[in-house]
């Protein structure tokens, strides 16, 4: 329609306008009308799957609509992201983003299938996870120093992680670094496997996320030697710091957060930004979470989450590639 047609109806055209307005509104406010799809780009028994379970709960109650879990670890969890980045931009399906793949995968493909800056958005953050060693329940060393001394004398040690790429790695592969040590990395489809690959003897370590391994610290299947928060965690306060046994500033963590395809309308972002930070100041939720070792962020606006993104692999994408030798 030109200019001269657009005046010529102009009284025609604000008529059904005004007319038209309150069933867009209804249908903008009425989200969700259906169930909604939460993936996540973890194994059903990973962090971000447990994280997903708590807070899904809660706001599902909230919502009024069943929130269905979708664990998809394939690819490191690349085939997650792609999936909810080409998904409809509805709000009914959704990704629980972790620094593994919103971060980390960025350094690590090459390349890229999708670029993630442009296909996904931030809508909340949930909580941040610290990453515990862990060794067998039996094993000699007490500490960490002890462990990085038998490591030395033991050059066939292997360390377990979750997929390539993912924090578990990294963090292991920056340690062993830092430690001056060489150790063999063997990667697993789920950090799950690796830490029962621990458990039996048939690896010697595991940096695991504290949410899957304080439930193995308290059935005593494993040891923790060291936590890679800046201070130590309430949810275990005998394990020390990796920085305080001599690693100073070593700090290392994950975190899950809510992400959409980039096209999903601001009103149903906001919507979900202030259901999710309404779920997570539940006083039950948040005790389960600060069981886990969890810790939380200031309130963020989801453009607040999008700059977080930014900042996170500003940070983090050249350590990872000058670990991995993509430098």
């Amino acid at each position: 329609m030109d200019r001269r047609q657009f005046t010529l109806g102009a009284g025609a055209a604000l008529a059904g306008m005004t007319l038209a307005r309150p069933s867009v509104l209804r249908a903008q406010t009425a989200w969700p009308t259906q169930p909604i799809r939460l993936v996540t780009a973890s194994a059903a028994s990973g962090n971000a799957y447990i994280v997903a379970q708590i807070v899904a709960a809660e706001l599902e109650q909230r919502l009024g609509q069943r929130i269905i879990l979708e664990a998809v670890p394939q690819n490191s969890g690349m085939q997650a992201t792609e999936m909810v980045s080409n998904a409809t931009p509805d709000g009914y399906t959704l990704l629980v983003g972790t620094s593994s793949q919103l971060v980390f995968n960025m350094a690590t493909f090459d390349p890229m299938p999708v670029d993630l800056t442009q296909t996904l958005r931030g809508v909340a953050l949930m909580n941040a996870v610290p990453l515990i060693l862990c060794v067998k329940a039996d094993h000699p060393a007490q500490t960490m120093a002890e462990y990085i001394e038998w490591l030395k004398a033991n050059p066939d040690a292997q360390y377990g992680s979750g997929p390539l790429g993912t924090t578990t790695h990294v963090t292991g592969m920056l340690c062993a670094r830092a430690a001056g040590v060489e150790v063999e990395h063997v990667p697993y489809n789920a950090g799950s496997e690796a830490m029962q690959d621990v458990i039996a003897g048939r690896l010697s370590h595991v940096f695991d996320v504290a949410v899957t391994a304080i439930p193995q610290l308290q059935a005593g299947t494993v040891r923790g030697l060291a936590i890679t928060s800046a201070e130590r965690s309430a949810a275990a306060p005998d394990i020390p710091t990796v920085a305080e046994q001599g690693l100073d500033g070593f700090l290392a963590q994950t975190w899950n957060s809510i992400a959409a395809p980039a096209g999903l309308p601001q009103e149903i972002v906001d919507k979900l930004n202030a259901e999710v930070a309404a779920v997570l100041a539940t006083p039950e939720v948040k005790e389960r979470l600060e069981a886990l070792a969890s810790s939380f962020f200031p309130a963020m606006s989801p453009a607040e989450v999008d700059a977080f993104y930014a900042s996170e692999r500003e940070t983090w994408i050249p350590i990872v590639r000058d670990a991995i030798g993509r430098g």
